[in-house]
């Protein structure tokens, strides 16, 4: 089925494809981000009107893809833009779903689970898209195993690289410092000011200069609903698809989002246990942005590994392989249901994730007694 897809979309004739045989993806964007920079002139990615020129001259197509990552994600481009942009785009997908499903092998200990959940629905859509979910997935795995495993620094490394999308650490140094991990906070900002410097130092300044003048274009993007609502996950798009304005929107999503943030710090300085600081940090920083698409769910594979790694070795609590199927189900549709019957889901994902991380916290206690009393392993 894979090869098919495959073959549909890099081969054949197909609606993604433009005119002159260019692919019609987000990694389009990413491809000629990564172009420019080997040009030396990456600021362009960052001028909407040039940027947009600079894809037609490339697709003759009139669809256009903004650039809104900072520089340190352009940097890691660089490589892929030495290959044609379809191959670029199969290398991308390849080599960072790859990167996850290595990781995941190491938290589920178990290579045929960490397959399954790197095909689930949500990451086959973010491969299709050539989206970089599987990669900040890849980093907070990497960053959260090493928490687990007391290796603070690579931890930090790991965090720090993540910046390349920044809204995805909001919640992390709430974290730390909830935690008392000084190291990792440390080595986590040390890693982000070398990579911010790579980039400087690679791309120059104007680029980043540029940067941060996009910023409120960006900001008025979201606001009116240039990406469309049914294709993000956030409580506020949610609303803005029910027509409900901007202020009343951005309020409510900031109201979860300090409770998110009231939870991860809870959750963080009573426990160290996994299976309960992963989904409640990833699943509330998917919770608290305002700004996340639908293959942004993939990051969710990463708590549901450490859930399902605990739940095969000592038991699953009640409801868990419900809720997991639920959230692996849903991932596939939350886009379609929102465009076709105007139900936004999206939100809902995440919100499970994240009570599957609060319920292992209130039944933790009782669960442990009574898997020590029984002495037994449910499949």
């Amino acid at each position: 089925m894979l090869f098919i897809a495959l073959i549909y979309l890099f081969v054949l004739p197909n609606p993604f494809t433009s005119p002159n045989g260019t692919l019609l993806m987000d990694y389009l964007s990413f491809w000629l981000a990564g172009r420019q920079a080997l040009t030396g002139t990456p600021e362009i990615v960052y001028h909407l009107d040039s940027f947009s020129e600079l894809q037609f001259r490339t697709t003759a197509s009139d669809t256009v893809f903004a650039f809104f990552y900072p520089p340190t994600f352009q940097l890691l481009q660089i490589p892929y833009s030495f290959l044609s942009a379809k191959i670029a785009h199969i290398t991308f997908v390849a080599t960072t779903s790859i990167f996850l499903w290595y990781i995941l092998r190491a938290i589920l200990r178990n290579a045929l689970w960490a397959t399954c959940l790197v095909v689930i629905p949500a990451s086959l859509n973010n491969a299709f898209h050539g989206q970089n979910a599987a990669l900040t997935a890849a980093l907070y795995a990497l960053f959260l195993i090493n928490i687990e495993r007391k290796q603070p620094v690579l931890a930090g490394i790991a965090l720090g690289i993540l910046t390349i999308k920044p809204q995805l650490g909001l919640l992390a140094p709430i974290a730390l410092i909830a935690s008392y991990n000084w190291r990792c906070f440390a080595s986590a900002s040390i890693t982000s000011i070398l990579l911010a410097g790579a980039s400087l130092l690679v791309l120059g300044s104007e680029v980043w200069i540029s940067f941060v003048g996009q910023v409120p274009i960006a900001s008025n993007v979201m606001q009116n609903g240039f990406v469309d609502w049914e294709k993000m996950i956030s409580l506020y798009s949610s609303l803005r698809q029910f027509d409900i304005n901007h202020i009343y929107s951005s309020t409510l999503q900031a109201c979860l989002g300090l409770v998110c943030l009231v939870c991860v710090a809870f959750a963080w300085h009573q426990t160290t246990d996994m299976t309960i600081r992963a989904p409640v940090l990833i699943a509330g920083t998917l919770l608290t942005t305002p700004f996340a698409l639908s293959y942004d769910l993939t990051l969710l594979i990463v708590p549901c590994a450490f859930v399902i790694r605990n739940g095969l070795e000592q038991g699953f609590l009640p409801y868990e392989k419900f809720m997991l199927t639920a959230f692996i189900v849903l991932s596939s549709s939350t886009s379609s249901i929102a465009i076709q019957l105007g139900i936004p889901l999206a939100p809902l994902l995440p919100f499970i994730v994240f009570v599957l991380g609060l319920q292992r916290y209130f039944y933790y206690s009782s669960f442990s007694t009574q898997m020590k009393a029984t002495n037994t392993i449910k499949p």
